[in-house]
């Protein structure tokens, strides 16, 4: 979940007195794109899972639509950083006031642009991310354009360009390098493994588990292989799903504790899951000749994740299993009339009834619509063990 620096910002979310503004701007240069021809923008879902199911080491790319007025500007192939902003409605932004706030490039704006400004609160920026222009389309005055974030480009055969055997983090550096994206994972500091209960965790010899037990060595790449499937493979080893943040930085991450209980005010009744669903059980799929499994793998217990790694090991495995295993969530849909930028996909949220029944949701699926408002639909997808079998 996003931190928002501004006390003021923060109070304005939570009571819902948002008067929300979106900032385009050039990653390059800096300057305002479209500032006061933005129609529309939407962001397509932003997701953990590429299926109906919740999945380990999936790689999602994520893409945003934008109706913009037409003034000859070239978008395609250009990169940009979408922000959005709070306003102050009751105050008016001047030429004496400008330099109180961060925004790049205000030189540029013309006077009309600064009229519609209206005072920012506290000159504070919520990022929302970095994406190239992948399509524009004009049409009756305005130009439709889509953007997409670097991994958008991952399904190129990877080539690797540094020398085997090497350690997962280089070869994740590489791909990385490759796509134009920051690696935002730390591999300095290990992290000291505990249970959801805060329980230290223990390996074979009563060693405690850190993360640094994730790196592993790569010594050859299957043929075909893409980008975006070995950067999987990483992440599924680690036991968490990759995807590109809201600077630009390719992550990753495992679904933690609740970040927030949803105000039942601020949503249409949401569709959930008649009971709820829990890892019991993990199968890895190694070669055509080795699969390995932990937990309880014959679904009569709960849920048995199921995926693929070739860099696999009984040792990695038994690592992942200690961070993911009896993992509890709800399969839910719900709209976010009013929405909360904060929200990051991998957020964990707490939905309670009317009649004070609590549902963890994980936030698979996340995509937020601009229109001078700010709505989100929301999801956790996950088959229940009916389904699955």
């Amino acid at each position: 979940m996003y931190t928002i620096a501004s006390n003021e910002i923060t109070s304005r979310i939570e009571s819902y007195k948002a008067l929300w503004g979106m900032w385009i701007e050039d990653a390059q240069s800096g300057a305002p794109v479209a500032y006061d021809g933005i129609q529309n923008v939407q962001t397509d879902i932003q997701s953990t899972s590429l299926s109906d199911d919740i999945e380990l080491g999936a790689v999602c790319s994520q893409s945003v639509t934008a109706e913009l007025v037409d003034d000859g500007t070239k978008y395609l192939g250009n990169e940009y950083v979408f922000s959005l902003y709070m306003k102050n409605s009751s105050a008016f932004t001047t030429y004496s006031t400008l330099e109180a706030y961060t925004y790049a490039e205000l030189s540029k704006l013309t006077v009309e642009q600064i009229s519609k400004l209206g005072e920012v609160l506290d000159g504070e920026r919520i990022p929302l991310g970095r994406f190239t222009c992948v399509k524009s389309k004009k049409s009756g005055g305005n130009t439709e354009v889509t953007f997409a974030d670097r991994l958008y480009f991952s399904d190129k055969v990877y080539k690797p360009k540094v020398a085997l055997p090497a350690w997962s983090k280089a070869i994740e550096d590489d791909i990385c390098k490759q796509l134009g994206l920051q690696n935002g994972n730390d591999y300095t500091i290990p992290a000291k493994l505990r249970t959801k209960g805060g329980a230290r965790l223990y390996g074979k010899g009563h060693i405690r588990l850190k993360t640094a037990n994730f790196d592993f060595k790569i010594s050859s790449i299957p043929k075909d292989t893409t980008m975006r499937q070995m950067l999987s493979y990483i992440a599924s080893a680690q036991g968490e799903f990759g995807f590109v943040d809201r600077y630009g930085r390719y992550v990753r991450k495992w679904y933690g504790s609740s970040v927030k209980i949803l105000d039942n005010n601020t949503i249409d009744l949401p569709t959930l899951g008649e009971r709820p669903n829990i890892l019991a059980g993990i199968v890895c799929k190694v070669s055509d000749s080795e699969t390995l499994r932990l937990g309880n793998t014959t679904g009569s217990a709960g849920r048995v994740l199921e995926f693929e790694n070739p860099y696999m090991t009984m040792s990695l495995l038994r690592s992942l299993w200690h961070r993911i295993g009896g993992f509890s969530w709800y399969t839910t849909e719900l709209f976010h009339r009013l929405g909360d930028p904060r929200f990051d996909v991998g957020d964990v949220i707490t939905y309670v009834s009317e009649s004070g029944e609590s549902y963890d949701i994980p936030i698979t699926n996340i995509g937020f619509n601009f229109d001078g408002g700010l709505s989100a639909d929301i999801s956790a997808v996950g088959l229940s063990v009916e389904e699955q079998l």
